[in-house]
């Protein structure tokens, strides 16, 4: 390389890192980080800059590239990882003094600190669990791009909480169907109504629903269609059904361009907005006391719904773009274990019927 080209060429390098930082930073968007000793939340920032700030720069560079990488397929679940490796870098800051996250830093002894110190605030063993993985990957994946560091992965199968794959006591709830009816009810313009109507029918993820433009919507041989990215990059045309089409209209109020969705003040809304409120409809529709009406709650009802009806697994998998069908069965398998303890604790009732007469009134 000439000498004349080459600071050209450092300076196309630089340009094409700094767009991928932005890419990226745009991707995993922003997060209000909550104060680990106040709990309190801050203000909203962006997820790859607080990386930048928390991690040391080899590591920040490691994390990047891994965030960055196809093993990690759809955009909630980068941002998932990222908020996983956040809270790691803030444990380590603040219960093990270590000032910048740095793999190398990361002992077995800091791994089983974290679980300790978990266990005792009660946190669902699931969530320990998947922040162990998530540690874990970066590791593996590091190790895979750069042999040569040979990073010691600190975590291993014997540090991570055991989990029972039938405990569907944490499990996502779901509504019934006159229960989702009394959500749709308490919407109070067409613009909130579409929200859980759009999610409900396509068993759809809040981050598709966010980002699916009017341009997405297409009419071919008298039908509407919705081209809908689904998680993983996966393309998928959706007909949609004439009385979700007029609602679509009616909330669209004659534009033709931008996002589907728009709140009552023309914004896009995101995923926290959706979450928002999809939260204050349910408490107006009296639903899930104690809990929140969650995008995922409303996917997690469709698919329950359509195997009450019964429409077969591998039908119920495909709607879902599950790809394997036992995360299809996450899903059914707590309806039916419901349905089987109800069952078999009635016939119960039968050997003591008679003998508690004394005892209760009709």
């Amino acid at each position: 390389m000439s000498a004349d080209l080459e600071p050209r060429a450092a300076t196309t390098v630089d340009r094409a890192v700094e767009q991928q930082l932005l890419h990226l930073r745009d991707l995993l968007g922003q997060v209000a980080p909550r104060d680990p000793h106040t709990r309190r939340l801050g203000p909203r920032r962006w997820r790859l800059e607080l990386l930048a700030e928390l991690c040391a720069p080899d590591t920040f560079r490691h994390t990047v590239t891994w965030l960055s990488s196809t093993l990690i397929t759809s955009p909630g679940a980068k941002r998932d990882y990222a908020d996983d490796i956040r809270h790691w870098a803030v444990f380590l800051q603040h219960e093990e003094g270590i000032t910048q996250f740095a793999l190398e830093d990361v002992t077995p002894y800091a791994v089983r600190a974290y679980r300790q110190r978990e266990e005792e605030r009660s946190s669902a063993p699931r969530t320990i669990k998947r922040r162990m993985d998530s540690l874990s990957s970066l590791f593996n994946f590091t190790n895979w791009v750069n042999p040569d560091l040979r990073l010691f992965n600190p975590v291993t199968k014997f540090d991570k909480p055991k989990v029972d794959p039938n405990d569907h006591t944490t499990a996502t709830p779901v509504l019934e169907v006159p229960e989702f009816q009394a959500v749709v009810e308490a919407a109070a313009t067409p613009r909130e109504a579409l929200v859980p109507v759009l999610i409900y029918t396509l068993a759809g993820r809040v981050s598709e629903c966010c980002t699916a433009g009017l341009h997405n919507l297409q009419e071919e041989g008298g039908q509407r269609k919705l081209d809908l990215r689904r998680k993983g990059g996966k393309g998928r045309v959706f007909i949609l059904p004439p009385r979700l089409c007029e609602l679509i209209d009616v909330a669209k109020a004659g534009r033709t361009s931008g996002p589907l969705l728009l709140d009552d003040n023309d914004r896009p809304p995101h995923r926290h907005a959706i979450d928002y409120l999809l939260n204050r409809l349910g408490r107006q529709a009296s639903v899930l006391p104690g809990r929140d009406l969650t995008p995922h709650v409303l996917r997690a009802s469709k698919l329950t719904h359509m195997h009450d009806e019964g429409v077969p697994l591998e039908e119920i998998r495909q709607f879902a773009d599950h790809a394997h069908v036992q995360t299809t069965l996450r899903y059914i398998r707590q309806r039916d274990d419901e349905a089987l303890k109800a069952k078999h604790a009635a016939a119960a009732v039968k050997v003591y019927d008679h003998l508690v007469d004394r005892f209760v009134t009709s």
